[in-house]
């Protein structure tokens, strides 16, 4: 092999490391594996409260937010597109009911466990914009068998969630996110949603 051949062997060697080191660099930064974690504030509505049950004198305001959080992980297949699931805690959340003659507080707690697709749309390098479409299979629990069954909030349901954010990648690996997830149905009286920051890290 002469010197030519040498160097043009060399130089083909090295374009072609550099090429894999920039595609790795690429595929690292827009695909892969991600976690994340956030917390935040919860929002309710409740099918019963158009009931409009009176509140005794000197009784506790009914409760229909409370503090959230949300952990999650996912991949993402392209720098557009992929796959995620997650556990949500939407806080607690309380409401009048008519018994027994007059009125009681029922309180209950409200969970998810999701999954969906996702789409991000990179505004730039470090902004970008979230959006999720999946299944979520809601949970309200709470000791209210005493209620009526059209008013109890506890219960379980399964419904479409949409969810819609951004992010702010702070390095390669960790970005600062802001959320909101509608998660519907928790229950037959209860749906459910979350506005949440926090923190997610890509691998």
């Amino acid at each position: 092999m002469t010197k030519t051949q040498t160097r043009l062997a060399l130089a083909a060697l090295w374009l072609g490391t550099a090429s894999v080191g920039a595609f790795a660099a690429g595929l690292d930064k827009d695909t892969g594996f991600y976690v994340g974690g956030a917390i935040g504030r919860s929002s309710y509505s409740l099918s019963s409260s158009k009931n409009h049950v009176p509140v005794p004198w000197g009784g506790k305001k009914a409760n229909k937010s409370g503090t959230s959080y949300k952990l999650y992980g996912g991949y993402r297949l392209t720098e557009h597109f992929g796959v995620e699931a997650g556990y949500a805690r939407l806080g607690s959340v309380s409401q009048w009911t008519s018994a027994y003659g007059g009125s009681r507080l029922q309180t209950g707690t409200g969970q998810v466990f999701y999954a969906a697709a996702t789409a991000r749309m990179p505004l730039s390098d470090a902004f970008a914009l979230n959006g999720r479409l999946g299944v979520a299979r809601g949970r309200i629990s709470g000791d209210n068998n005493w209620a009526p069954a059209n008013q109890r909030l506890s219960g379980t349901s399964t419904g479409v969630m949409v969810g819609v954010g951004a992010e702010y990648r702070m390095t390669q690996n960790l970005a600062i996110t802001a959320d909101y997830d509608y998660f519907g149905k928790l229950s037959k009286q209860a749906k459910g949603g979350m506005f949440t920051v926090g923190l997610k890290a890509n691998f």
